[in-house]
C-alpha cells in the first residue's frame, strides 16, 4: 500500500511544476512565509559608517589620556541622522546612539562615565577609570555586513529577521517561490442549501485559511454530486491548482471519481494510503487542471493539507517538516490501539506531563483538532515505513500546530 511519504512526493510532483520564481517587494512578504529561490548579496556595508553605540561624548583616545582630571571643552552635538564637524584635539562633542562618529574622534565615552553626567554642559570631565582605547563604544562600518556579502541563502524560509536584514541592506524585493492560484472545491449534495439532510461546510473555510496564510490566492466553489457540473465549474476556472474535498471514497456518489471517468484526458490516481485518518487520496490532472483530491471528513482534510499540500507549496523536500518538529513522550500512554500497518496521526495538547491526546482518532472530530497544540505521528508496525514520521524510543514525533 502507498505510504504517506510516497503520497507526499506524488503531491509535490503535481504542485511543484506550477511554481516559479517571482520577485516580490518586502511589503508583500510580511505576513506569509515564503521560500527564497536565490542567494541575496548586500549592495552596501551595514552599518554604512562608524557610529556610536551609546549616548555620550565622542573624542580622541589621545584626548582622554592627555586630559585626565581636566575639564574638556564640548563643541556641539551630533544626533542620529546628522554628520558633525571635525572635532579638534583636546575637545569633545555630544553624540547620540547611532550618530556618525565625527572626524577627529575614535572613541565614545558613555554619558554615565562623565561629569556632570548630562548633556548641555560647556565642559565635561571623564571618570578616571575610563581607558583611552580607540573603538570603545563604536560600531565600525561593515561590522554587520560587508558589500557583496551573501546575506540570505537560496532555500531559506523567510522569517521577520531575514526580511529585516534585506531592508537594512537596502534590498527592497526578494526572489521567492511564486505560488499558483488555487480553486478550493467542496463537493457533495449534503452541503447544498436545499439538502434535506445538509451539513455546514467547514472544509472550504479551513483550507482557505491555511492557503491564505501561505500567501496563496484562493477561489471557492461548491459543487453537488454531479460530475458534469464539477467538470464544467473547474474548466471555467483560471486557477492553476484545484484542491477538492470529498467524492473519492468507495460510495456510489463519489463525484470526483465519476468526473475523472468522464474526462478522457484525466490522469488522476485514486488509491487509499496507509494513514489514519485521511486514507482516501487522489492527485493528477482533471479538467485540464492540476488536481489534489482530499477526503471529505474535516479532520482528514486538515491533516492531508498539513502533510501533503502545505509542504509542497512551501517547496519543502521530503525530509523537511513544514511545522516545528520535535519528539515528546505521552503523558498517559495510548488510549486506543493504533491501526496495524498504518501511520496514525493524532491530535494532542502538550502539557508538563507530556502529550495528552485530544479526542480520538475519528475523522469528524474537528472540535478536538481545534483544541490541540500538536499533531502526533504514531508509526506503523513496520520499522522505518514512514520515516521521518517515526517514534524514538518511548517518544513520538510531533508537529506544533498552535
Amino acid at each position: 500500500m502507498t505510504t504517506a511519504k510516497m503520497h507526499r512526493e506524488r503531491v509535490f510532483e503535481t504542485i511543484w511544476p506550477l511554481t516559479e520564481t517571482v520577485n516580490l517587494p518586502l511589503s508583500s512578504l510580511l505576513e506569509a512565509p515564503r521560500r527564497l529561490t536565490a542567494d541575496v548579496e548586500s549592495p552596501i556595508d551595514v552599518p554604512g559608517f562608524d557610529n556610536s553605540s551609546m549616548d555620550g561624548y565622542a573624542l580622541a583616545a589621545a584626548t582622554v589620556e592627555e586630559m585626565r582630571g581636566q575639564s574638556i571643552p564640548v563643541r556641539g552635538r551630533v544626533a542620529a541622522g546628522a554628520r558633525g564637524e571635525v572635532v579638534q584635539p583636546g575637545t569633545a562633542v555630544e553624540i547620540m546612539t547611532g550618530a556618525p562618529l565625527p572626524e577627529g574622534t575614535d572613541m565614545v565615552v558613555k554619558i554615565e562615565d562623565t561629569a556632570p553626567g548630562s548633556f548641555g554642559a560647556e565642559t565635561v570631565s571623564i571618570d578616571p577609570g575610563v581607558e583611552p582605547a580607540p573603538g570603545t563604544f563604536v560600531r565600525r562600518r561593515g561590522s554587520d555586513v560587508r558589500t557583496g556579502q551573501a546575506v540570505l541563502s537560496a532555500g531559506t524560509m523567510l522569517t521577520p529577521a531575514h526580511l529585516g536584514v534585506a531592508a537594512a541592506c537596502g534590498v527592497n524585493e526578494l526572489p521567492v517561490l511564486g505560488l499558483p492560484r488555487v480553486l478550493v472545491v467542496s463537493t457533495g449534495d449534503e452541503i447544498a442549501a436545499e439538502a434535506a439532510a445538509g451539513i455546514n461546510d467547514a472544509n472550504s473555510v479551513t483550507l482557505t485559511a491555511g492557503l491564505r496564510r501561505l500567501g496563496v490566492d484562493v477561489d471557492v466553489a461548491f459543487v453537488p454530486d454531479d460530475p458534469q457540473q464539477l467538470l464544467d465549474r473547474v474548466s471555467s476556472s483560471d486557477a492553476g491548482l484545484v484542491i477538492s474535498t470529498g467524492g473519492i471514497s468507495k460510495g456510489a456518489h463519489e463525484v470526483v471519481k465519476l468526473a475523472a471517468g468522464l474526462d478522457a484526458d484525466s490522469s488522476m490516481t485514486f488509491e487509499p494510503i496507509a494513514m489514519q485518518p485521511g486514507g482516501p487520496q487522489g492527485c493528477g490532472r482533471l479538467a485540464d487542471h492540476a488536481w489534489v483530491a482530499l477526503p471529505g471528513n474535516p479532520v482528514s482534510t486538515l491533516i492531508s493539507f498539513e502533510l501533503f499540500i502545505r509542504p509542497a507549496l512551501l517547496g519543502l523536500a521530503g525530509h523537511e517538516a513544514p511545522r516545528e518538529a520535535a519528539h515528546h513522550r505521552l503523558a498517559h500512554g495510548f488510549d486506543e490501539a493504533p491501526p496495524a500497518g498504518k501511520l496514525q496521526v493524532r491530535r494532542a495538547r502538550l502539557t508538563e506531563a507530556g502529550l495528552e491526546f485530544v479526542g480520538d482518532s475519528r475523522s469528524h472530530l474537528l472540535h478536538s483538532y481545534a483544541e490541540a497544540t500538536h499533531l502526533v505521528f504514531v508509526s506503523p508496525e513496520e520499522p522505518g515505513a514512514d520515516d521521518p514520521y517515526s517514534a524514538v524510543g518511548d517518544r513520538l514525533m510531533t508537529w506544533k500546530i498552535a
